[in-house]
């Protein structure tokens, strides 16, 4: 077993239990229900995209700490994911070149996504897999409840001009998931259009 996949195994149920016992109780979309989607959608999209069982590990690591910085703060969590990682994993036998690659993969997830390589398109479409699912209405309900407690959002017309534009530029990066969830997109696209006509 390589020392990411061993890692990723000892690692998942204290970071699960750190996200769903440690975190802030406002946060009601970036809890451990995302992360597992997001490790998930990982998975599935790496395959579709035929990267290696090596990279799989990679994706699945960086998906597990990508919102874990949550627990020591909101803005700019992905750096401080990154350096609950690094502490982490610091006496683990993963090489410097692939901590440094989890890194990446795990700072690319901040908005705007502007990723640079196969993998780092990977993790950021399944971060934003549900925008073109039919469980969207659902999941962003829960991002608009969490923006609200945190006094970021308290406007639902606001909102949904917001996820109207965020839909509207929103593409997905990898061939695959442009092909499974464009029409999704779309369809999530016209629902909010519809709901704002009805404010």
């Amino acid at each position: 077993m390589s020392a990411v996949k061993s890692f990723y195994e000892q690692q998942y149920g204290s970071v699960m239990q750190r996200l769903r016992f440690d975190l802030n109780v406002k946060y009601l979309y970036h809890d451990s229900r995302h992360t597992e989607d997001v490790i998930r959608q990982c998975q599935e999209i790496a395959y579709r995209e035929s990267v290696t069982s090596e990279e799989i590990d990679l994706l699945k690591l960086a998906a597990l700490y990508h919102d874990l910085g949550f627990l020591v703060q909101r803005a700019n969590h992905e750096a401080a994911g990154v350096e609950i990682f690094l502490h982490e994993a610091a006496d683990s036998e993963i090489s410097s070149e692939d901590k440094e690659h989890i890194g990446r993969l795990i700072m690319v997830t901040k908005i705007p996504q502007q990723p640079k390589s196969l993998l780092e398109a990977i993790i950021c479409d399944a971060d934003l897999d549900y925008l073109g699912r039919e469980d969207f209405p659902a999941i962003a309900e829960f991002l608009y409840l969490e923006l609200k407690s945190c006094g970021e959002m308290s406007d639902r017309t606001r909102w949904d001009e917001l996820q109207l534009s965020f839909l509207q530029a929103h593409q997905y990066k990898t061939d695959s998931s442009r092909k499974l969830r464009n029409n999704g997109l779309e369809n999530n696209l016209l629902f909010v259009r519809r709901r704002l006509a009805g404010h």
